[in-house]
């Protein structure tokens, strides 16, 4: 009886011990995930007031350390485990509308308060972002139905679904697939032939006709057109005179690039430092101009420095845009209101950017020339004679006698003195700048200087050098080469000092930085690497947590319609979150590990998952529980882009030219679209082949961009554009109708489809007209309702010509037309205006 009295008082001492311990832990409660749960609510509620811009009280809360310093009251906004000595939680509770945060907004809900408290008490710790966390590639989950999964992207897909209680969508058609398959990959339709093949040979048949897509050429030109929206690529400077500019070399490098499966690592080093590796190629040369699209402002009276560090600032933005998904450029009057990243780091990572030889010049120095294949190897010869000549002068100008020689020169500088001599582009900043104590140049104006005098010198010394160079050069002018600007790094004596400028204002510059990276988000630059081939490194090393993600994400917005994050620019804590997390850190580890950064063998897991073969067609409950097809349970389906459509316009009419690489060409587009007071140009439409050439051909005017691929969401190329955007709009439909390229489309197609007709009023010949030119347009037999419409569409075109036939010529181009080609020629318009044609399904 005793024992069992002391069980029950002992039992009962343990209950009453665990009552209480679980009183205690009341207000901790379950553990509070930082990036889950507190994130969204300072991101919302706080960082605008308390961020990287607006600090007030001198308060941030970006940082940890910031956050938990003293503010301007003295007090501490955060203390770890205690909620009651926190001055935030005492704020966000205050009674007072006076006091309570966030100010002039609606008071934090019960449960954020409580979120906020509890994850205070556990200590208030922080963590990265999800996104600057290197990505882990988990083991593949278990799913519902196994057999419907093709690969590793359909197991992390289906999980998704099983939890949303959602099934997948059954197989889209052969022929949709084919066709959608085909667009994707290279941009343009499958033929006939090649849907036939497809259908025939079922799943092995589908597989071949993707292998035989990556093969083809037409690969790197449709994926050439997605990377120039990055590279801002454009064939002229841009600002007011928008001048022309030969860079049409780095579009086929890219081309090529996308067509020989350049790994994407090395396509990243190749186009940030491509010059400064070991004995570089002419290939590595010419893919450094991917950051010579900056624009150059050549107009008089600008300030050449300022538009050099605006081509530099551009570099830095672009960079962190298209590899780290990050939108960096508000750091440079600030540190960044919402993401870990500080004022002067954006500085630190200029300082990388900041030693390459151009300085918006109209020469557009640095240059490669690019010879005629039998002039190449005279060329090169002759190149790498002015290479050396170049590095003797700079040489020679550091020496201590020349050196001396040009501070007299300074002292005698006049204008006659250098007229005719100096380019007079930067004659007068020259002027300028010996005017400024010698104490107060920056090293940007001693290099200008330097240079100048030796351009003017008359000692041997660089007399004699400047009268070789100059005969090499006309040599190399004999040879009549393509020029292009490309990227060149100072040499180490005349690199520029950076400094942070003061509320992004390059005229007031404070303390000096040295090159690296943001620590939030990228890996520690060694000091012996700190230039664009130590960037370029950093960005593809195994420990950068973006690169793989971004470029991931990037192509699968490509293939999917919208990104696994839907803002594909922005990977930062504004951004939206990945709908399927698990799902884009394999496919980021995989890209970079097992596939080794390979982009066709990414895209061909891609489309060769059941994901992607999912018909297109939503249904009720679909269109309820996820309108916008972020967990997946349908196919693909959005509007081509202007270059697909206008590509396949030409190819369903039998026009489009195979021709490859060369300069860009003019097709044709409406009259008065050029005015160029400056420099005279016009568009002259180009005829024949050179005005059927695919649109990344199409020559690039930033300040007055190809009208009709505008009108479809092509951006003007004056910065980078990491995500176009899809829009649905009238004037589209009048570009269908009425654009030159459409409507000789629509022209042609026609006469593919006349002899079918056979001109005589027989139905069942014109039904196979209007079937092959049906199929040739959208690669699938029309049903009997389309059918219907067609023969409607005919019979009233048809009788509107026989009643005019002076309307023939002007429908069909062809003065002696009848009225069946004048017909037809509506049918096809009609057909091109379709929303099957200018869709992807």
């Amino acid at each position: 009886m005793r024992r069992s009295r002391a069980w029950v008082a002992g039992v009962t001492l343990v209950i009453v011990a665990l009552v209480t311990t679980r009183s205690r832990l009341a207000g901790v409660g379950a553990k509070v995930d930082f990036n889950r749960d507190v994130r969204p609510i300072l991101s919302k509620n706080c960082v605008g007031c308390h961020g990287g811009v607006r600090q007030q009280g001198e308060l941030s809360l970006l940082f940890r350390d910031d956050a938990m310093k003293p503010a301007k009251s003295g007090k501490r906004a955060l203390v770890p485990g205690k909620p009651g000595a926190s001055e935030m939680i005492a704020r966000i509770t205050a009674a007072d509308p006076h006091d309570r945060m966030p100010k002039g907004r609606d008071a934090l809900t019960a449960q954020e308060i409580s979120t906020l408290r509890r994850w205070v008490a556990q200590g208030a710790e922080w963590a990265p972002h999800w996104a600057y966390v290197a990505p882990e590639a988990k083991p593949l989950p278990t799913v519902s139905d196994s057999s419907w999964a093709r690969n590793g992207i359909d197991r992390w897909v289906l999980a998704r679904l099983d939890q949303e209680q959602l099934r997948p969508s059954p197989p889209a058609d052969c022929a949709t697939l084919a066709r959608r398959v085909s667009l994707d990959l290279i941009g343009l339709p499958p033929t006939l032939q090649q849907v036939a093949a497809s259908c025939a040979g079922g799943a092995r048949g589908y597989a071949q006709l993707v292998d035989t897509l990556l093969a083809s050429p037409r690969f790197g030109e449709r994926w050439a057109a997605m990377w120039l929206d990055l590279a801002r690529y454009a064939d002229s400077r841009g600002f007011e005179a928008d001048r022309a500019r030969p860079m049409w070399p780095y579009r086929d490098w890219v081309i090529d690039a996308f067509n020989r499966d350049l790994p994407f690592d090395q396509f990243t080093i190749d186009q940030l430092a491509g010059d400064l590796l070991p004995a570089p190629t002419e290939a590595q040369r010419i893919a450094t101009a991917f950051h010579r699209n900056t624009m150059t402002n050549d107009e008089g009276g600008t300030d050449d420095e300022e538009y050099r560090l605006a081509s530099v600032i551009d570099r830095v933005n672009t960079t962190w845009t298209v590899w780290q998904g990050t939108s960096i450029g508000c750091t440079q009057c600030h540190g960044h209101p919402y993401d870990p990243i500080r004022h002067d780091e954006y500085y630190r990572a200029l300082a990388i950017l900041n030693n390459s030889a151009d300085w918006d010049q109209p020469d557009e120095y640095p240059q490669w020339p690019i010879f005629a294949p039998e002039k190449a190897a005279r060329g090169r010869e002759l190149a790498s004679g002015i290479e050396r000549l170049r590095n003797e002068i700079d040489s020679v100008a550091m020496l201590p006698a020349q050196e001396a020689a040009r501070r007299a020169w300074e002292k005698e500088l006049t204008i006659p003195a250098v007229a005719g001599k100096v380019n007079g582009t930067w004659l007068n900043e020259v002027r300028r700048i010996v005017k400024i104590p010698e104490a107060s140049r920056d090293t940007g104006q001693r290099a200008l200087l330097r240079y100048a005098y030796t351009q003017v010198a008359e000692d041997s010394a660089y007399a004699s050098r400047r009268a070789k160079r100059d005969t090499l050069r006309r040599a190399i002018d004999s040879l009549a080469p393509t020029y292009i600007p490309v990227m060149q790094e100072l040499p180490s004596t005349r690199h520029r000092t950076t400094r942070v400028f003061d509320r992004g204002n390059f005229l007031v510059q404070t303390k000096v930085v040295s090159p690296g990276l943001p620590a939030a988000i990228a890996p520690v630059l060694p000091a012996d690497a700190a230039n664009r081939l130590g960037l370029a490194r950093a960005l593809v090393a195994p420990e950068n947590p973006l690169t793989a993600r971004v470029t991931v994400n990037r192509f699968w917005e490509q293939l999917f319609g919208t990104g696994i994050v839907e803002t594909v620019e922005d990977f930062g804590t504004q951004g939206m979150p990945p709908s399927h997390p698990e799902l884009l850190d394999w496919l980021a580890v995989r890209f970079r590990t097992d596939l080794h950064w390979s982009v066709k063998a990414l895209l061909k897991e891609m489309v060769l998952s059941a994901t992607y073969r999912q018909a297109s067609v939503t249904t009720p409950l679909l269109q309820e529980r996820d309108p916008a097809n972020r967990l997946l349970a349908r196919g693909p389906r959005f509007r081509l882009t202007a270059e697909q459509l206008r590509d396949q316009a030409l190819a369903s009419a039998g026009l489009l030219s195979a021709r490859m690489h060369g300069p860009s060409v003019m097709p044709p587009q409406p009259e008065g679209v050029w005015h160029r007071p400056y420099s005279g140009e016009k568009w002259v439409a180009d005829t024949g082949e050179n005005g059927h050439r695919r649109g990344v051909y199409t020559l690039w005017k930033r300040t007055a961009p190809y009208p009709s691929m505008v009108t479809f969401g092509t951006p003007s190329h004056e910065v980078s554009v990491a995500r176009r955007t899809r829009t649905n709009t009238p004037l589209q439909a009048l570009v269908l109708l009425n654009d030159p390229v459409y409507t000789e489309a629509a022209q042609a197609l026609a006469r593919r489809m006349l002899p079918l007709a056979d001109t005589l009023p027989n139905p069942a010949r014109l039904d196979a007209a209007l079937r092959y030119g049906y199929q040739l347009a959208l690669q699938r037999a029309p049903n009997q309702k389309v059918m219907a419409s067609l023969r409607t569409l005919y019979a009233t075109a048809a009788k509107h010509y026989e009643a005019h036939p002076e309307d023939r010529a002007l429908a069909t181009g062809v003065p002696t037309a009848g009225t069946a080609l004048a017909a037809l020629t509506v049918v096809a318009n009609g057909i091109m205006n379709l929303d099957a044609f200018v869709t992807k399904e």
